[in-house]
């Protein structure tokens, strides 16, 4: 039952962002109403998850770039190792990062403050999380549920935005030393974990 709530509540905030991304399409600069209304959701639940129209235009620019994620992560052939669906994975999204790296930086400072939404409901999207799931999809069935668990949080934590901000501002690295590192703490993750089928060299 919990997990049947969370999945309404991703298509809930899913359905705000993509009405909000149908409206700014048009030239619009819509309100969080206009978007709740947009979505056929209410406007209290729509100012739960976004409570600016600011938050929710920069989250609309962010999930554009879902689709581009998704097919480089699919991009290899069907029996390829799991360490290069997360190499494709760690490469998309530095490129990204890089390429939107002040919208994520205003994400962040849009939701370091604020409590989760409702409990289950984290008060950021859980885009990177899907990615990384979707990068481990063949792990299913070889590890088990707690390894695989496991396995995609760590990896949320050694890329993306926060991941690029530490190697950026506290270690002073650009962004090919910055993708080197970001690629290694993957890669050992995933032969810590055993899903890496050989040994991928780190260029």
């Amino acid at each position: 039952m919990a997990m049947g709530r969370d999945s309404q509540k991703r298509r809930t905030r899913k359905a705000l962002v993509e009405a909000a991304g149908r409206l700014i399409a048009e030239g619009r600069r819509p309100s969080v109403a206009e978007v709740a209304d947009a979505a056929d959701i209410s406007r209290r639940t729509a100012y739960r998850y976004f409570p600016s129209a600011e938050q929710l235009s920069v989250e609309a620019a962010l999930e554009a770039t879902r689709q581009n994620m998704e097919l480089s992560i699919e991009a290899g052939p069907i029996d390829e190792p799991v360490s290069d669906r997360v190499a494709r994975l760690v490469d998309a999204l530095s490129q990204m990062t890089l390429d939107n790296e002040m919208l994520l930086r205003q994400m962040i400072r849009f939701t370091i403050d604020r409590d989760a939404i409702e409990p289950g409901v984290p008060p950021r999207p859980s885009r990177r999380l899907e990615y990384v799931e979707r990068a481990l999809t063949p792990l299913q069935g070889t590890l088990d549920q707690d390894e695989l668990d496991r396995l995609t949080h760590a990896l949320t934590v050694v890329i993306g935005i926060e991941s690029t901000i530490v190697l950026r501002d506290i270690c002073g690295l650009d962004s090919a030393e910055i993708l080197r590192v970001q690629q290694w703490a993957a890669q050992a993750l995933v032969t810590a974990a055993g899903g890496g089928a050989r040994r991928r060299k780190i260029p």
